[in-house]
């Protein structure tokens, strides 16, 4: 009858190093899922803030109220939204948590602080806020919300 030895050092150093650089490849794959989905959350977020304001901007071109688009510029954006976007703080000027939204009424932007920096370049803050363009000298056509800098 044979004996059954068991692992020597050896094996068990290549075992725990196998493991350790698996662990780290799983490590850096979950971060960079985080990085991707905060970036794909943003994006959602801006996008519906875009057709609410569309749809806002349409109902009033519909109505022939085109003289009140200036006033939709300065008007908080969430308010055409159904739901607000998660994190959403209310109006002040800096979001106070990770994941926070707000809208600044002083400088009129809609303002992101990102959970992850990373994602965004190390970024610590993103703002928008809504740009007229117009289809003639006398003419306004809508609002675009564009990224400040």
């Amino acid at each position: 009858m044979k004996r059954q030895r068991g692992v020597n050092k050896l094996e068990f150093a290549v075992i725990v190093c196998i493991f350790g650089v698996l662990a780290l490849v799983f490590l850096e794959r979950v971060e960079r899922v985080q990085i991707d989905a905060e970036r794909t959350e943003v994006q959602l977020t801006i996008r519906n803030l875009r057709q609410g304001m569309q749809l806002a901007v349409g109902e009033l071109i519909m109505h022939g109220e085109e003289q009140r688009l200036p006033e939709l510029a300065a008007a908080n954006p969430v308010r055409f939204l159904e739901k607000q976007p998660p994190g959403y703080e209310g109006e002040a000027t800096f979001p106070s948590q990770p994941g926070g939204w707000v809208f600044d009424p002083i400088h009129q932007e809609i303002a992101y602080r990102p959970r992850l920096p990373q994602a965004f370049d190390g970024r610590d803050e993103l703002r928008w806020r809504y740009r007229s363009f117009s289809f003639g000298p006398d003419r306004l056509g809508g609002l675009r919300l564009v990224e400040t800098e």
